[in-house]
């Protein structure tokens, strides 16, 4: 199936003017005896998720491919790379549009099961493939192409071990809180933790979560003296330097780090934004967290030193 983009579907153009960008408007769509507003679905998607790139990524897939609500079978002709994208952005679609439950039968009928692709010979892979070793080496090498806000940034993420994009959020929302005088809504001096979970409509997401981190109180007064940060402008930097971005790559050492010092794996879970399915951690498990952030906080030390050596 070959590459397609959003400039593919068949939208109306009216440009007003040369100065002033384009107004797309998406063609209704009809299903049964609802009439679907394509339009009125984008607003929805960008009030939903904050990543402009999941957004448009969901609403093109729901666009292209509307007919599989009509007749899942559709969806056996999907390269099976691509279907899992498609039945996400689909299902996405069919519970805004009120058919979920009659789209879940159709997929039953035809076979077709929801799977991330997450078998355990992918995560084999993944485990065989982390290079570990060589990211100390790597973060001296960028190092001399970030400014001193991004520096402090790839540390908060190390630390943390948040993914890129909710590192991101949360460093810039320490900056703007602090500016604003409420850092305190935030961050809790005492346990030297980030309450993420206070700020639901950034931090809890549905399938991807974080719910705390804990920062010691030298590194948030550090980032609050920074600027705002952007993935874009660490990207292209490393690009035009022709390095590789790896960023991604300390959430894995950060979680790996932790658990081999002594942290347990529901606690771990737990940091990493994950809430494992088990009787225990979600009825019994409970630690004080004044204990827990200093156990924490003493290994992020070592963590810190194992990464950024001299």
């Amino acid at each position: 199936m070959g590459s397609w983009s959003p400039t593919e579907l068949d939208y109306n153009r009216t440009a007003i003017s040369k100065s002033k960008p384009v107004m797309k408007s998406f063609i209704p769509k009809q299903l049964g005896n609802k009439i679907v507003d394509f339009d009125e679905y984008k607003r929805y998607l960008k009030g939903k998720y904050r990543n402009e790139k999941y957004t448009s990524s969901q609403f093109c897939c729901a666009y292209r491919y509307f007919d599989c609500l009509l007749d899942a079978s559709k969806l056996l002709s999907i390269a099976e790379t691509n279907r899992m994208n498609v039945l996400k952005s689909l299902i996405a679609l069919s519970k805004y549009i009120g058919i979920y439950d009659e789209f879940k039968l159709s997929l039953k009928r035809y076979g077709i099961k929801w799977s991330n692709g997450d078998n355990s010979f992918n995560s084999f892979l993944r485990i065989f493939n982390h290079k570990h070793d060589s990211l100390p080496a790597y973060l001296k090498e960028i190092q001399l192409h970030l400014n001193d806000n991004e520096k402090v940034y790839v540390r908060f993420l190390a630390l943390t071990g948040l993914r890129v994009t909710e590192a991101m959020m949360s460093f810039n929302k320490i900056i703007e809180l602090y500016s604003d005088g409420k850092l305190d809504d935030y961050y809790n001096k005492d346990m030297q933790v980030l309450e993420h979970f206070k700020f639901k409509e950034i931090f809890i997401r549905g399938t991807k979560n974080t719910y705390i981190s804990f920062v010691n109180r030298e590194l948030v007064n550090e980032i609050c003296e920074c600027k705002p940060v952007t993935y874009q402008a660490i990207y292209k930097r490393l690009l035009k330097k022709k390095l590789k971005m790896r960023l991604k790559e300390l959430r894995s050492f950060n979680n790996t780090f932790l658990y081999k010092n002594g942290l347990q794996s529901e606690v771990v879970d737990i940091c990493a934004g994950r809430i494992p399915k088990s009787i225990f951690i979600r009825h019994y498990f409970g630690e004080a967290m004044d204990i827990l952030s200093s156990k924490v906080l003493a290994i992020q030390m070592d963590l810190l030193k194992s990464l950024f050596r001299e």
